[in-house]
Parts: C-alpha cells; structure tokens; sequence
C-alpha cells in the first residue's frame, strides 16, 4: 500500500507534464531505441521516471514495446526507477518483464532486489500475472520461484493458483503439466470452487475442455458463465455454450453474485445470436445480481448497438428498474454510452427524471461520463436530453447543479463546458455548499478557483456555518502544500 501511495503522489507530480515528455509516447519505443537516443530526449527535458495518465511509466512501455534491454537497464539506473517502484495496476517492473517473458531482464531485476512474491494491485504475483497473459516459457517462473514466489501460496484475489489462471491460454497443457511438476494439483479449485475446466472455460477451447474431462477433471454448471466472461476484448462463439449444454450443464445457472450467463455476454458487441440462444433456454432478462443490475442495465450500461439492446427490451418488464443504489438502465446509459442509446432508451419509455438514493439525477451521471477520451460525445448528449425535455440546468434532489458535480471531479474542462447551458453557479446543495466552496475544499491550485470567478462565482457567500470560500481554501492542505496563495478569495 505505501507503494501505491508513493506511485500516486508521483503521478500527481508528474501529470501535468506528461504531454511534452516524448519517453511516454508509444512511437519513440517502437522505433527499438538505444541507449544513446534515449539520453539524447533526457537532455532534452523528457523525464525517464515521469506516469502517463494510466500509470505506466517509459521504463513499462520499453518493457512492453520489447525495447533492447541495455535501453531498459540504462532507464533503471535513472532517479525514481526503483525496482519496487509500483507503476499501472500496482505492478513492479518484474511483472511486466514476466509477461513479456524476458527472462534476461527478469534476472537483472532480481538481481537488484526485486521480489518474486510481490502483489499487485489486483492481488497478482508475477508469475500468476505472467500466466493470465499466456506466457508459456517456463524459465519466467523458475526465476520468480527462486526468488520468493510460492505457487501453493501466491493466489490472486479469486483464491486462484497459477495453473487455474494460466490454463485457458495453455493450448497443449505443456504450463499446466510444468505446474503440476511444481505441486500444483490439476484438480485444484479457487475459493468460490471453480475448477480448471471452468476457468479452461474461459477461453472456449472445446478440445481443452476434453482433454480435462479426460483427466478426470469434473464439468461444472459455473463453466457457462466463465465462458460468457470470455477473455478480454474477446467473445465465444455458440458452439462453445452447445457442447457445455451437451455435457448436461445448465444455461440457466445462477453465480455466487446473482448473475447469469447474460449479465456478461450482452457487455460484448455482436453477441445477437449468443443473446438469442440464451433467451431460447430460458435465461431472465430480469434477473438481477447481487447489487440489483439486471441484464438488461448492463446492455444499457456499455453496449452501443440499439439492436442488441432492443433484443432484450422486448424481454424487460420495467425498463425503469433500478438496482440497489437507486440507479436506472436510463442513468447507466448516460455515464457510460453513447447519445444514440440515451435517444433510444427514452424513447422506449425511459424516465428522465430518474434519481438515485443520493438524490442525484441525470446530471450526475452526465458529468461521470466526461473524460478526454469521450468529451466529443458530451455536447450530443446533453442535446438528446434537453430535446426530450430533461432541465440539463435545473438542482437535482439533493441541490446539486452540474457545476457541483464538474467541480467535484476536479476537472475544469468540464467545467468550462458548462458555460454555455445557463447554470446558476452560485446555487447552492442541501449542504448550503456552492461550486465555489466546494472547488475550495478539493481544488489543487488555482485554476478552477478563479474561472469560477470569472464567470459570476460570488466569493463572499457564506455556506450553512458561515465559511466563506477563502475560509474553505484556508484549510485545504493540498493548496498550503503547493504554495498557492488565495487571498484573492477574500
């Protein structure tokens, strides 16, 4: 944890630099870069320790771009590039080089303290890491083994050993054999009981499956719904669910969370026919999981083709359903898909006038869904709601107006988006707290405080305990830290 925590201070740090930095653009390391050419963007001012937006700094992108290791080695000798330094996802550099199966670099970064038994964020060893991303040379987990790692004890967070974790991209079980060479048993379950033809399951490779069955490991009904997981960015195709079905297992099961098979599937696009033959054996449409998502809100959630969508919708019985936080299909639809699905959704009767239980409304969910990557999809979606009615200026439940929100989230290009829908940025929440108060109490520098400001913010209004916003500035620790001076607030 104190890694993560060092990790996400130099993020912090470093971010706003990022752009100019060009040892964090893929290109450069494609190039196969040696030690000179990489000295040569140091001295002109890019930082060799420095985080991208996603946590990966140039030393993981050389490792993942297969960079010469002498390129790899020189970064590691730079300030900051500790060999326990936690980057993306909490992993060490051993992680990434046991992915990549770099056994060269592996030894060096041993050799220099690193931890064969390190977790990662997501509760992964390098070598279960290195087996969930299929790697098939078994010296990766030799050097991870005399060096700390433990295969009967290094589980990720599911309870699960490597040999479950790395069967499903195991083709000819030449890894799985290796680990059972270890101690590890081929019977061997994770903590919910899932097996190795479940998790084999995964990756919907039939002749697997048979071979397993063959070795006596049993097929159980958790398989469908390990295969309608399927593997990332990656889908099975229906013969898979027919020979699971044909092995007497059940397309209706039901998980340890409440979901069933489609709770999954419809996440993935083309998935028609997989829906269709689910609806075929039975599978609700309605069922919900353990926090109330339907099948049908996660479809509205991520899936972007309206046919899909309205495959299920014939099936819904309340398309304004909500799950355990008051969350609508409606809501889901407008934090995380596009303006298209919104439009459709309403249009099928879908409430805009939806509120959770934190009295929050489409605004809410509006703001959530606005980052650099989806910012073109905003201004759409906003019409869609105003052009059927929904008051993109009005207070929410609880008193929030999108100014509140944007401001929360720390992100003044959202804010700055705002200007053109006539928000009362002077309106205050249930807590008597405006968008200026609250940009006091989180913002890190000054920025958003003054185009608050500059677009009408009054400083001198007073929240419910008569703190003005240079009173609210005076106690945010993360202004003192960074020198910034607010006595314009007063």
């Amino acid at each position: 944890m104190k890694k993560l925590l060092i990790a996400a201070c130099a993020f912090l740090s470093f971010a706003a630099q990022a752009q100019q930095n060009v040892l964090l653009e893929q290109s450069f390391w494609k190039t196969s870069p040696d030690v000179n050419a990489v000295k040569a963007e140091i001295e002109k001012g890019s930082n060799p320790a420095q985080f991208n937006n996603n946590m990966f700094d140039p030393v993981v992108l050389a490792i993942n771009a297969g960079a010469p290791n002498p390129t790899i080695e020189y970064l590691l000798t730079q300030p900051g590039n500790t060999v326990d330094k936690a980057t993306h996802d909490g992993r060490i550099y051993l992680h990434w080089a046991a992915m990549r199966g770099n056994v060269e670099l592996m030894e060096y970064l041993v050799a220099k303290g690193a931890k064969g038994n390190y977790v990662d964020g997501h509760g992964a060893t390098p070598i279960n890491f290195a087996a969930g991303g299929g790697q098939q040379n078994t010296k990766v987990y030799d050097i991870c083994l005399a060096h700390g790692a433990d295969l009967k004890k290094d589980l990720n967070n599911d309870g699960a050993n490597a040999l479950l974790i790395g069967i499903a991209n195991d083709k000819d079980l030449a890894l799985t054999n290796y680990f059972i060479s270890k101690g590890l048993d081929l019977k061997s379950t994770d903590a919910a009981g899932h097996n190795a033809f479940s998790y084999a399951a995964r990756a919907g490779k039939i002749d697997v499956l048979k071979t397993l069955l063959a070795k006596g490991v049993p097929a159980n009904s958790d398989a469908i719904l390990m295969a309608a997981q399927g593997g990332r960015g990656s889908a099975n195709p229906i013969e898979v669910y027919q020979y699971l079905e044909s092995l007497k297992l059940k397309p209706t099961v039901i998980g340890k969370n409440g979901e069933n098979a489609l709770h999954a599937i419809v996440r993935k696009p083309k998935q028609e026919d997989i829906i269709k033959y689910f609806l075929s054996k039975g599978v609700d449409v309605n069922k919900a999981d353990e926090d109330g998502n339907t099948v049908f809100m996660n479809a509205a959630a991520s899936n972007r083709d309206t046919a899909t969508i309205g495959i299920l919708l014939s099936s819904v019985k309340n398309i304004n359903q909500l799950n355990e936080k008051g969350v609508s299909a409606l809501a889901m639809a407008v934090r995380g898909n596009s303006p298209e699905v919104v439009g459709y959704l309403i249009g099928k009767g879908a409430d805009i006038n939806t509120t959770d239980k934190n009295g929050d409304n489409l605004a809410f969910y509006l703001a959530q869904s606005y980052n650099a990557r989806t910012a073109g999809e905003f201004g759409p979606k906003i019409k869609v709601l105003q052009d059927k009615g929904f008051k993109i200026a009005a207070p929410a439940k609880n008193g929030n107006t999108l100014y509140h929100i944007a401001v929360a989230k720390n992100d003044l290009a959202l804010v700055k988006s705002l200007e053109a829908y006539q928000i009362d940025v002077n309106a205050k929440n249930s807590e008597g707290i405006t968008a200026l108060h609250k940009a006091a109490m989180v913002s890190k520098d000054d920025a958003m405080l003054k185009y608050l400001l500059s677009i009408g913010a009054k400083k001198e209004i007073e929240t419910n305990f008569n703190e003005t916003a240079f009173d609210l500035a005076g106690e945010n620790e993360s202004l003192s830290k960074n020198n910034v001076t607010v006595n314009f607030l007063k």
